[in-house]
């Protein structure tokens, strides 16, 4: 079959935002259960966890979600007291992000179930598949951050 005649369900595109919708529905399922929380603040949860007292701004980049988006799921965070926002001592332009002491146990609560999830998944690879298929994502990351960063073309 060629790429003229592949059926849209072959594309790699589409085939990616399947399983990426999956895998979203499945830990969204999971996180409601085991912590109450969305997979949104989950994701800003766990980068702070893992990155305590980190810039407000590195953590939208990093986590890729919508500055608006991102804005509004930290808000919740800090208004259920699970993280703190403090102004940094030598630019008080920047705001510093760290977990609460309740929301440290929410993360130490949380985060076995996620690595539990993340086992099961790479248990479904077989010898060598992991190390190939984080090879090919990495491939088309880097692809397609290059092709970002480069002007429009003006042809359209």
């Amino acid at each position: 079959m060629s790429e003229e005649t592949a059926p849209v369900h072959r594309f790699l595109t589409y085939r990616l935002a399947r399983v990426q919708s999956k895998l979203n529905a499945q830990a969204s399922k999971l996180l409601r259960a085991k912590a109450g929380l969305s997979l949104a603040q989950w994701r800003i949860l766990s980068l702070i966890g893992g990155n305590p007292g980190t810039r407000a701004t590195d953590l939208t980049r990093i986590s890729t979600m919508d500055k608006g988006q991102f804005s509004r799921k930290l808000k919740t965070l800090v208004d259920d007291r699970l993280v703190v926002v403090s102004v940094d001592p030598q630019d008080h332009r920047i705001l510093r992000l760290r977990l609460s002491d309740s929301g440290q146990v929410l993360y130490d609560r949380t985060l076995p179930h996620m690595r539990k999830r993340q086992a099961d998944l790479k248990a479904l690879l077989g010898p060598g598949e992991e190390e190939a298929f984080l090879g090919v994502l990495d491939k088309i990351e880097q692809t397609l951050e290059r092709d970002l960063s480069r002007p429009a073309d003006a042809s359209g």
